[in-house]
């Protein structure tokens, strides 16, 4: 699989998008976005229940900065509309869980280990090969795609899951290079912050400069709230683990709240050259959009990112840790990583002062030897076609570069 260097949102787009495109450049306001017409489909569904306002508010920032910003073509649009529909669905759905059994909000959950580190810096392997210790309890996609488990019925999330995951594909058939998705396979949480309409995912999927700046000017500590209550449902109806190991990048942004709700959280720092990691978002966030959009600059996206909220909050992030016992967090490096990934773990568990079993260690060794059987991934991406200079993104974060030795 391969997912080349990006030049422009229209290249190697199914014929039957460009047609669709065509007929909604004729069509500028069909399926346009409403936030009012979501909730109302939504609640259609979920009779009796109301959102929180706190939801209520996100998807009207997001949907008035789809229309003002996001430029959605219509393929986009009606993309738009099925995930915010489905996820207001799911909110709601969430909502009654939560009323008709408040003992879940009793839920004891085992104790956290969070993976935080730039997107693109080697936080979807790491968590997808610490989930194969048996101790750990992760989120497989199934579950944080839709945490609320059916009543008196035939549990089909899972294939539910796998027919999207297949409509993502024939939207964009090599998106699977760049960051590689299975129902069944522990992936990172950001899908509990959906459920609220509060996180930066969004960022990535449309280009929504007036629903982040919003979004980042609120207290996070809403969204960390719902956050908690989902994992509470998913573990009251789930039992396992002796420890959460979950993934996010955007938890460096709220390292701060992050840390409040989950007092006793272990962090896993992963590091990677500064050029070739904003390169790779700057990718990730061009291909993304390209999915719902044609107006994707990648000039434009690399001065976003650059500008953007990722530096900032490396940098508060590697304050923080300052405060905290050593024993708290750890460091991986994506080169490490990548070059011995079980001595990265090794080196990990060490550094947080847990076992490494030796079921762990053959789970997690099948893993590896799966993935290199594999298919090779092929992620061709570089910071000047972004409008970067490598050399001055290295100099910018000379000091961090020297700390991890990056």
């Amino acid at each position: 699989m391969r997912v080349a260097q990006f030049r422009d949102a229209r290249r190697g787009r199914p014929a039957w998008m460009r047609l669709l495109g065509a007929a909604g450049r004729l069509a500028p306001r069909l399926a346009a976005p409403s936030a009012d017409a979501w909730w109302r489909s939504a609640r259609r569904a979920v009779p009796g229940v109301e959102p929180d306002p706190h939801a209520v508010e996100a998807l009207a920032e997001l949907v008035a900065s789809l229309e003002r910003d996001a430029r959605l073509h219509l393929v986009g649009r009606l993309a738009a509309r099925d995930d915010c529909v489905r996820m207001a669905r799911t909110h709601l759905r969430i909502e009654a869980a939560l009323r008709e059994e408040p003992a879940i909000l009793a839920t004891v959950l085992p104790e956290p280990v969070f993976i935080v580190g730039w997107p693109r810096t080697g936080t979807t392997f790491l968590h997808t090969l610490l989930a194969e210790d048996p101790a750990h309890r992760s989120l497989p996609y199934w579950e944080s795609f839709d945490p609320v488990p059916p009543r008196g019925a035939p549990d089909r999330r899972a294939e539910r899951l796998d027919r999207m995951l297949a409509r993502l594909a024939t939207l964009a058939p090599d998106y699977q290079a760049i960051h590689p998705m299975a129902a069944r396979q522990a992936e990172e949480c950001v899908a509990l912050f959906t459920n609220v309409f509060r996180t930066l995912q969004y960022d990535f999927q449309y280009r929504v400069p007036g629903y982040v700046e919003w979004l980042l000017a609120q207290d996070a500590r809403i969204a960390y709230q719902a956050y908690r209550r989902q994992l509470q449902l998913v573990q009251h109806h789930r039992p396992c683990g002796e420890r959460l190991v979950l993934k996010d990048p955007t938890h460096l942004v709220h390292l701060e709240t992050l840390l409040e709700r989950f007092p006793g959280a272990r962090i896993v720092f992963t590091h990677r050259d500064p050029a070739r990691a904003l390169s790779s978002i700057a990718s990730l966030t061009a291909h993304t959009r390209a999915i719902f959009s044609d107006d994707v600059d990648p000039r434009a996206i690399g001065r976003e990112i650059l500008d953007g909220c990722w530096p900032p909050a490396l940098e508060r992030a590697l304050a923080l840790r300052e405060r905290l016992p050593a024993d708290r967090f750890a460091d991986v490096r994506h080169a490490d990583l990548v070059r011995d990934p079980l001595a990265s773990v090794r080196r990990l568990y060490a550094d947080l002062g847990l076992e490494l079993s030796a079921a762990a260690l053959d789970a997690m060794r099948g893993f590896v030897a799966a993935r290199a059987a594999g298919p090779p991934r092929v992620h061709e991406h570089a910071a000047e076609a972004f409008g970067l200079e490598t050399g001055a993104i290295r100099e910018r974060f000379a000091p961090y570069c020297e700390r991890f030795g990056l």
